[in-house]
C-alpha cells in the first residue's frame, strides 16, 4: 500500500502540473506550431495575395473596370451581375487576407513554449493513455485510488466500529431469541408428553434442551430428549427411540405445533411410517383419530398395518408384492368402498370373514 501511494502521488502530482482540461489540446497546438514555425513565409504569402487582389492594377481594379464597361447594357446584364458578385467576394477576401497578415506574428518564445507543451503531452500519452481523453480519465481514477489508500486507516476504523455495533446488535437479538426459546421449551415438552400418553406411550417423559453452553445465546442447539419407560434417563430422541416411538413422537410434536399454526392454507405434506408399531386396540384408535385430526390441515400419508388407522383415512391404497418369472413386482391400488371393507377385514383377522367385514364396516362408520 505504501509503494502504491508513493507511485500514485508522483503520477497525480505530474498530471496536476500538466493541467490538461481539453482532450483536443494537442490538435490545437499542432496547428499553432505549424503557423509559428513558418510565420515569415505566411506573412509574405498573405501580403502578396493582398496586393494581387487590392493593389494598383490588381484583381479588384480589373473587375471594376470590366463592370464599368458593361454596366447598364442589356446584352451584358448577366455578366454585369456576376461581376458585381465577384467584387463582393473579392472585397471579403481582401479583408480576410489583411486581417490574417496582421494576426501572424513571429514569436520564437511562443514557438518554443508550444513545442515544449506538445512534447509534454506526448510523454503523458505514452505513459497514461493513447489520447488526452484517456490521460484525463487515468488522472481522475488515480486521484480516487490515492484518496482511498490514504484514508485506509480511517475507513478501517469506521468498518471496525460498524462491525462492533453489528455484533452487539446480533448478540442482543440472539439473547432475546434464546429467552423466548427457553421459555417455550418446557410448555412444548409438556404438550408433547401429554400427546404421547394418548399414543400408547403412557409412561414417556419428554424434555427440550435449548443450548448446551452459557454463551449459546440464541439456543440454536436444541435437543429433544425422551425416556420411554419409568426409571430410564432422558436421552436424545434420535438415539434412544425405536422406529415406532420416533414416529409417534414426531406425530405428537406435529399435532402440538399444528395447534399453533395458521392452518387456513394448509402446511404441506406429512409422511408417517410405522407410526402404529407395537400398538393396538384403543391406542390404535387414538393414533388413527390423531392422524385424521392432523389431516384437516395437511396432506398426511401413512404406511400402516392397523385397520383402526387405515379406517380413519379419506383414501386407502393397498400395496402388494408379487413374484413373477423370478422377478419381484410391487403394485398399488386405490380401493373403492367395497374393496376397502374387504381389505380392512383382512387387516383385522387375516381373512374377509362375515364378522370381520361387519367390524370393518363399523370402523369405517
Amino acid at each position: 500500500r505504501a509503494r502504491e501511494i508513493d507511485l500514485l502521488q508522483f503520477q497525480v502530482t505530474e498530471l496536476d502540473a500538466a493541467a490538461i482540461d481539453n482532450p483536443n489540446e494537442d490538435t490545437t497546438l499542432d496547428s499553432e506550431e505549424s503557423l509559428l514555425a513558418d510565420a515569415v513565409a505566411h506573412r509574405e504569402a498573405g501580403a502578396t495575395a493582398y496586393e494581387a487582389l487590392a493593389g494598383d492594377d490588381g484583381a479588384r481594379d480589373a473587375i471594376g473596370l470590366a463592370l464599368a464597361a458593361v454596366d447598364r447594357r442589356a446584352p451584358f446584364n448577366d455578366i454585369a451581375s456576376r461581376l458585381q458578385e465577384m467584387l463582393v467576394e473579392i472585397d471579403d477576401m481582401v479583408t480576410t487576407a489583411r486581417d490574417l497578415v496582421d494576426s501572424i506574428n513571429e514569436s520564437p518564445t511562443r514557438l518554443d513554449a508550444v513545442r515544449e507543451r506538445r512534447q509534454l503531452l506526448s510523454d503523458l500519452r505514452r505513459k497514461y493513455g493513447d489520447d488526452l481523453a484517456s490521460v484525463m480519465t487515468y488522472h481522475a481514477e488515480a486521484e480516487e485510488r490515492l484518496q482511498e489508500l490514504e484514508s485506509y486507516d480511517e475507513r478501517a476504523a469506521e468498518l471496525d466500529e460498524q462491525r462492533r455495533a453489528g455484533l452487539a446488535a446480533e448478540r442482543s437479538a440472539a439473547a432475546d431469541v434464546g429467552r423466548v426459546r427457553r421459555a417455550a421449551s418446557e410448555p412444548l415438552a409438556n404438550a408433547v408428553e401429554a400427546r404421547l400418553r394418548r399414543l400408547a406411550m403412557s409412561n414417556a417423559s419428554v424434555a427440550v434442551e435449548v443450548g448446551e453452553h452459557a454463551d449459546d445465546h440464541p439456543g440454536d442447539r436444541v435437543k429433544f430428549l425422551l425416556a420411554a419407560n419409568p426409571g430410564m434417563p432422558l436421552l436424545p430422541l434420535n438415539r434412544v427411540a425405536s422406529g415406532g416411538e420416533l414416529a409417534r413422537s414426531m406425530l405428537a410434536l406435529r399435532l402440538v405445533l399444528s395447534e399453533a399454526e395458521d392452518n387456513s392454507a394448509g402446511s404441506g405434506t406429512l409422511v408417517f411410517d410405522e407410526v402404529d408399531a407395537g400398538i393396538g386396540g384403543e391406542t390404535a384408535q387414538a393414533v388413527g383419530d390423531a392422524l385424521a385430526d392432523l389431516a384437516r390441515h395437511h396432506q398426511v400419508l401413512v404406511v400402516t398395518h392397523l385397520a383402526q388407522v387405515a379406517a380413519a383415512a379419506d383414501t386407502q391404497i393397498s400395496v402388494s408384492k408379487t413374484v413373477r418369472a423370478g422377478s419381484t413386482y410391487a403394485s398399488a391400488k386405490r380401493l373403492d368402498a367395497g374393496d376397502r371393507v374387504d381389505e380392512l377385514a383382512r387387516m383385522l383377522s387375516g381373512s374377509a370373514t362375515r364378522s370381520a367385514r361387519e367390524h370393518a364396516k363399523e370402523l369405517l362408520a
